[in-house]
């Protein structure tokens, strides 16, 4: 029932983002969107999470959820509740129980029972054990136990050296499903679909699925103030700031340098851009931060960065990175000319004698400037990204030319045999490190996901853990995804300080 969209969930403790964006909105419009009192069904927003679109979202931003949003094409919260769900550790080691539950619900394939007594317990879950109340139930319907016994059952599969108590119970169980009639071979089929694996309650999905529609709902309408108020509660999630950004492009929202004269200490809105904040800059932080843009604003914008040494006192390292950051560009765009100027001045002393203004215009020499290569290198190793493009744009020129880029995968057809290159921005392993693992690809593009077989993993580590790499396999679409099963890859040089990949095992 998609009424419980109708309570106030920002009563309850959620997302700093959420928050943040919601303030800047107010901000700039001067009011507050009320995010509580929403179309829970609004198209706009299940289209953008059915088109794998929802990075950054609570909930639904994971690889893993983006491929589930285009497989169950949600179009109410509870279709929410069962996506955030499905994609639980408890469900998924239950074999293929997530394609089942997918086939079952969205495109009305029968569902069977072992027996009679599971029914009452798994058809909220269309066969499959979605909550942790449907084991509680199911063992209360099949065995006879109590609510509290059948919870303790639950409880016991998730506890360290386990064995023996789980023989005592499975003893319990298998007596009391005799006396319901249930023969000894299907009470063993229906106990080993409890496992000790986490899963959400129940509850939980329904209120985390409000959540997660209200992130999307601001996502899909707000955004500049959505990824304003993600980039400045980062780190956190699964993606690094780079990506963000590229996701940042795709909904129209530009990233700009710092600047010392435009930029506050955390990211802010800007002519429907993220000007990106100075607190970001390696080795500025945020009381250095502060410092610059309280002087700005005590006695005016800064003109040249000598001037801002001599002004805020700070030291070399975080000037340079301040230059590296193209946070000098509007006063002088040559960032060897700026970082030269600036070590021309003198520093306040410690007794707080100011530095008297000194003439530089006879003491610079004509630097030439950096290429943009580095200053694409320069802005990923002390910001860990790169506003106006992505490193790919450098290294693409090098490549074959059959290699494609990712956003082309998606009009290839299923089978076809590809070769993509790009930063390898996920890495998961699902069943340990000796298992399969998913790797998300990311280039100027767009991404893609790439499944490594656990022999192909083991013969190609080291080259996975590359900045780039370069990946060869066939095309498979299935149930409206898209994903690249790897039959070699191989590192590609590129010579840049990317930011660390995320990944989960």
């Amino acid at each position: 029932d998609a009424g419980f969209a109708k309570i106030d969930i920002l009563s309850l403790p959620v997302l700093d983002q959420i928050e943040e964006a919601l303030d800047l909105v107010e901000g700039r419009e001067g009011r507050r969107p009320d995010i509580s009192r929403i179309d829970p069904e609004d198209a706009n927003v299940y289209d953008m999470i059915n088109a794998g679109l929802s990075k950054g979202v609570f909930l639904l931003q994971s690889p893993a959820q983006l491929k589930m949003g285009q497989r169950l094409r949600s179009r109410n919260l509870l279709d929410l509740a069962y996506q955030v769900a499905l994609i639980r550790p408890g469900v998924g080691v239950q074999g293929s129980a997530v394609s089942q539950f997918v086939e079952r619900y969205r495109h009305g394939a029968e569902r069977e029972y072992d027996h009679l007594l599971e029914a009452r317990a798994l058809e909220r879950g269309y066969g499959i054990i979605v909550w942790q109340e449907q084991v509680v139930q199911l063992i209360e319907d099949v065995a006879g136990m109590t609510a509290a016994e059948a919870n303790e059952v639950r409880r016991t599969f998730a506890r360290p050296n386990n064995e023996h108590l789980i023989a005592m119970h499975w003893n319990r169980f298998l007596e009391g499903a005799r006396r319901n009639g249930v023969p000894e071979e299907t009470a063993g089929k229906i106990f080993s679909k409890i496992n000790g694996h986490y899963m959400f309650p129940e509850s939980h999905s329904h209120a985390f699925a409000v959540t997660a529609y209200q992130a999307a709902w601001l996502k899909c309408y707000y955004p500049l103030e959505f990824f304003v108020g993600l980039i400045n509660n980062q780190p956190m999630g699964f993606y690094p700031m780079e990506t963000l950004k590229q996701d940042a492009r795709r909904f129209g929202v530009p990233f700009l340098n710092p600047c010392v004269n435009e930029s506050l200490a955390a990211c802010a809105p800007e002519s429907g851009s993220v000007r990106l904040g100075l607190q970001l800059i390696k080795d500025v932080g945020a009381e250095s931060a502060r410092l610059i843009v309280k002087e700005r604003e005590r006695r005016g914008p800064y003109v040249t960065a000598g001037d801002l040494v001599r002004r805020t006192g700070l030291k070399p390292q975080v000037v340079l990175s301040l230059a590296m950051a193209g946070a000098f560009d509007t006063m002088t765009p040559n960032r060897r000319e700026a970082t030269w100027e600036a070590g021309l001045h003198a520093r306040p002393s410690r007794n707080g004698q100011v530095g008297l203004p000194i003439s530089t215009q006879d003491s610079v020499p004509r630097l030439q400037d950096f290429t943009e290569r580095e200053k694409m290198m320069g802005e990923y190793r002390v910001m860990g990204v790169y506003p106006r493009g992505h490193l790919m744009e450098f290294v693409r020129p090098g490549l074959d030319p059959n290699v494609l880029p990712t956003v082309d995968v998606e009009r290839c057809g299923d089978d076809q045999w590809v070769t993509v290159a790009g930063w390898p921005v996920a890495r998961q392993h699902p069943r340990g490190r000796d298992g399969t693992v998913f790797v998300t690809i990311e280039d100027e593009t767009g991404d893609v996901q790439v499944i490594v077989w656990s022999d192909l993993f083991a013969r190609r580590r080291m080259e996975l853990g590359s900045q780039v790499v370069e990946v060869t396999g066939r095309v498979s679409r299935w149930d409206g995804t898209t994903n690249v099963i790897a039959t070699d890859l191989r590192a590609v040089p590129s010579s840049v300080s990317m930011p660390p990949s995320h990944d989960w095992h």
